[in-house]
C-alpha cells in the first residue's frame, strides 16, 4: 500500500501554490483563486494525473493541506495579464462565441478554463466545447464534445458533456473535414439551445496543414473573437486563411504549462477511457433492431474479387463499400490488409474484425455516447457501454480497446487520397 504523502502549506498572500497531480488539496484556512474562481475554507480539489492547478492566495494568507508529491510555490499569479485584458474584452453579451487556437502544451486548457470561470461571473451559465478528440476533457477519446457550466470550475472534467459527436480516432489530421463539420453541429445545438456564451476549445493540430483547417474552422463557426497561442509564424499562417471579419485577440502562455510526452497523453486517455467505462455492462441487441451507420460488410454491395487476389485468399464475404472492396477472410488478421488490384483498393480483415472496435451509438441522428464491440454475428452485436439499450443506431470507430482499454489505430476506412 502506498504510503500517502500529505503535507500542510501556509501560502501567504500574493503567491501561487502549483500542484501536479495525481493529488487532492484541501482549503483548511482562508481562500484560494484557482484559473479565476475562489474557492473558500472547506473545499476540496482533486489534481489529475499528468495534470497541474494553480491555487493564488489572492485575498489573504491561506493554509492548504496537500495529499501528494510534487507541487511548488511561486510568486504572483501564474494567470498572464493578457488572458485578463482578453476576458474583459469579450465578456459581453455580444460575444456568444469565443474559440481558442494554439499548439500542444500551449496552454489552451487552463485558458479555457479561466475564461469560463471569468464569464460566470456575468451569466448564469456557459457553454463549453471540447474539439480535440486525442485529449478530450469533457468525453470520450475519439470524440468531440460540449455541456455547460453552471460554477466555477478547477478543471474541464467537472462539466458533464451533454452533446457528443463520434469521430471515431483521436488523430484530427485523419478526419479533419469531418472533425470541423462535427464542431460546427455542436456549436449550432448550443445556441439553439439559448446558451448565451460559449466557449470552444480546440486540438493542437498546428502544421500548416492543421492550421489551413483551423481556419476552415473558423469560417465554419464565426466566433466573435479568436484567442491566438500560436507563435509568430504559425499566427501568420493562420491569420492569412481566415475570413478578414473575424477578430483575432493574441495572447502569451503562461510559463507554467505542463508539458506532457506522447506516453503520458496515451495514458490519460487510458484513464479517460477507464473512467467512462468503470460503470459499463453488456447489452446485446438483434441486428435488425439497429442501424449500422458506416460498416463496410452490412453496408456495402456484393463483388467479386479480382483472380489474382482471390485465387491465393479464402474469402468469406466479398462487398464494395465507399470507393474500395472489402474482404473478410478466413481466420485473424491483427490489422487489415491493404492492397491493389485493377485500380481499386482492396482491404483484408479477418473473422470477428469488429471485437474490440470502439463505436460511437446514437438515437436518430443524435449520438448518446460509445461502446465497444464485444461481438458481432449476423445476427446479434453485444457491446460493452454504460448506456442504457435505448441506442438504435452504430457507427464503427477505428480504434481498438483491449480488456485493459489500451488502445492502437484499426484503420478499417478506405479514403480517397
Amino acid at each position: 500500500m502506498k504510503r500517502i504523502v500529505r503535507n500542510r502549506i501556509t501560502l501567504r498572500i500574493g503567491k501561487t501554490l502549483i500542484v501536479d497531480g495525481p493529488a487532492t488539496v484541501q482549503i483548511a484556512e482562508g481562500m484560494v483563486n484557482v484559473m479565476g474562481t475562489v474557492f473558500a475554507e472547506g473545499s476540496t480539489l482533486k489534481v489529475r494525473r499528468f495534470r497541474r492547478t494553480p491555487f493564488y492566495a489572492e485575498y489573504s494568507d491561506t493554509s492548504l493541506v496537500v495529499d501528494g508529491k510534487k507541487y511548488q510555490i511561486v510568486e504572483g499569479s501564474t494567470i498572464p495579464s493578457s488572458w485578463i485584458e482578453c476576458a474583459e474584452k469579450t465578456a459581453g453579451d455580444d460575444a456568444k462565441l469565443i474559440a481558442i487556437i494554439g499548439g500542444t502544451d500551449s496552454g489552451k486548457t487552463s485558458l479555457a478554463t479561466f475564461l469560463v470561470n471569468y464569464y460566470l461571473n456575468f451569466q448564469g451559465e456557459v457553454g463549453i466545447v471540447d474539439g480535440d478528440p486525442g485529449q478530450n476533457d469533457l468525453g470520450v477519446p475519439g470524440t468531440v464534445s460540449a455541456g455547460i457550466a453552471s460554477k466555477g470550475l478547477s478543471d474541464l472534467c467537472q462539466v458533464k458533456p451533454e452533446i457528443i459527436e463520434f469521430i471515431g480516432l483521436t488523430a484530427p489530421e485523419t478526419v479533419a473535414v469531418e472533425l470541423n463539420e462535427s464542431i460546427a453541429r455542436i456549436v449550432k445545438r448550443l445556441m439553439q439551445r439559448g446558451v448565451r456564451k460559449i466557449v470552444l476549445n480546440t486540438d493542437g493540430w498546428v502544421s500548416p496543414k492543421g492550421l489551413k483547417y483551423k481556419a476552415e474552422l473558423m469560417n465554419m463557426v464565426k466566433p466573435y473573437s479568436i484567442i491566438s497561442l500560436l507563435g509568430e509564424e504559425e499566427y501568420g499562417l493562420f491569420a492569412g486563411q481566415i475570413d478578414r471579419s473575424l477578430s483575432i485577440i493574441r495572447v502569451e502562455s503562461t510559463p507554467y504549462v505542463r508539458k506532457r510526452s506522447r506516453t503520458q497523453r496515451r495514458l490519460l486517455r487510458i484513464l479517460n477511457y477507464k473512467r467512462y467505462f468503470i460503470k459499463s455492462r453488456l447489452v446485446g441487441k438483434s441486428i435488425s433492431e439497429v442501424m449500422f451507420m458506416n460498416h463496410p460488410f452490412i453496408n456495402g454491395e456484393l463483388t467479386t474479387l479480382p483472380e489474382n487476389i482471390g485465387k491465393n485468399l479464402e474469402p468469406l464475404e466479398v462487398k464494395s463499400y465507399m470507393g474500395g472492396t472489402y474482404v473478410k477472410i478466413r481466420g485473424k488478421l491483427e490489422e487489415p490488409v491493404v492492397t491493389e488490384a485493377g485500380g481499386s483498393n482492396i482491404i483484408l480483415l479477418g473473422e470477428d474484425w469488429e471485437r474490440g472496435l470502439l463505436v460511437g451509438l446514437a438515437r436518430g441522428n443524435s449520438f448518446l455516447g460509445v461502446g465497444i464491440i464485444e461481438s458481432l454475428t449476423d445476427k446479434e452485436v453485444v457491446i460493452k457501454t454504460p448506456l442504457a439499450s435505448r441506442f438504435d443506431s452504430i457507427k464503427l470507430g477505428e480504434i481498438k480497446l483491449d480488456s485493459t482499454f489500451n488502445e492502437k489505430s484499426f484503420h478499417w476506412m478506405h479514403r480517397n487520397k
